[in-house]
């Protein structure tokens, strides 16, 4: 499995299964829990688990006495910030398209780390399909669900998708057995033991092909992806000789996140108030994209710069 620590493992063993039935034997009931779902994963894990990024900056950069530095760094994490939310308000096709990238990029380097030797010659293609089956099952598994809502975000209509509905199956068939033939090289530069990685793929593909899409996204980026950068986060700061535990890595997220948790809380009285539907979990999304982009360089920086032990 992802994590070094038992609990989570032994907790996505125990939610996915009976996320899965429960799919299946009430699926209305599942389909009016997806939106909860995401928003706690995003609010309770996925918020916090960027929030630190200034930290960890101050680590890599060497910015702790340098007001220059943190002003430097500040600054162009928002430039950043503000680019991606320019490009989704003047070309919102190009934006979708870059956080698809980020998003397959972002999530099969995280996963891969935990799971392949970073010394292997497969591990970046790796990386890259893991984040590929991830969002390839996400859109192509349900494409009645997850289409609508990026048609939201892009503002288009759904005859530019009727490929994309029409070929959905296709897709999710070339996405799966690009996963599989890009697994078997790896097989013998793992960092766990090939029948854990079996059993973490079976259940991911699992989650995600048989849950709502917003489930299985939330529980994705709650238990596998922020869940796991929390805790290779805790190893990069005690690397730096600081000592942190996962309520100080949540205290030192705390200010971030409280500002994070104010535009969320917005965001759900005015879905309240209106019912925007698809709307706002687009939304959601578009926000998550501008924040993912800087959190990804930084991240990026850490693996790069970091001796995080193979689990």
């Amino acid at each position: 499995m992802r994590h070094p620590v038992q609990v989570l493992n032994t907790s996505i063993a125990i939610v996915v299964p009976v996320l899965v039935v429960l799919s299946i034997l009430a699926p209305e009931f599942t389909e009016s829990l997806a939106p909860y779902l995401l928003f706690l994963s995003v609010f309770i894990v996925g918020i916090p688990h960027g929030a630190v990024d200034h930290v960890v900056a101050a680590d890599l950069y060497n910015l702790k006495k340098s007001l220059k530095g943190h002003l430097l760094f500040y600054s162009s994490y928002l430039l950043v910030m503000l680019i991606i939310g320019a490009l989704w308000l003047a070309f919102p096709i190009a934006g979708m398209i870059l956080f698809l990238i980020i998003s397959i990029y972002h999530f099969g380097q995280a996963d891969a780390v935990a799971l392949v030797e970073k010394e292997s010659a497969f591990f970046n293609l790796y990386a890259w399909m893991r984040g590929f089956l991830i969002i390839g099952i996400i859109i192509f598994g349900h494409p009645e669900i997850s289409l609508p809502i990026i048609e939201t975000a892009i503002r288009t209509s759904p005859d530019s998708f009727s490929l994309l509905y029409q070929y959905s199956f296709s897709f999710l068939l070339v996405t799966l057995v690009l996963f599989i033939i890009t697994t078997i090289p790896v097989m013998n530069k793992l960092i766990i033991t090939k029948s854990k990685m079996l059993f973490d793929s079976l259940l991911l593909i699992a989650l995600l092909l048989l849950t709502h899409p917003l489930i299985g996204f939330a529980i994705y980026f709650a238990f596998w992806h922020s869940a796991g950068h929390v805790l290779e986060m805790i190893e990069f700061f005690k690397e730096k000789g600081r000592d942190v535990s996962i309520g100080r890595f949540y205290k030192m997220a705390l200010p971030f996140t409280l500002v994070s948790f104010a535009g969320l809380g917005l965001l759900l009285i005015i879905h309240q108030a209106y019912s925007f539907g698809n709307e706002m979990v687009s939304l959601l999304f578009i926000l998550i994209s501008v924040l993912t982009l800087p959190h990804m360089l930084i991240v990026d920086q850490m693996f790069k710069s970091t001796k995080i032990k193979e689990h």
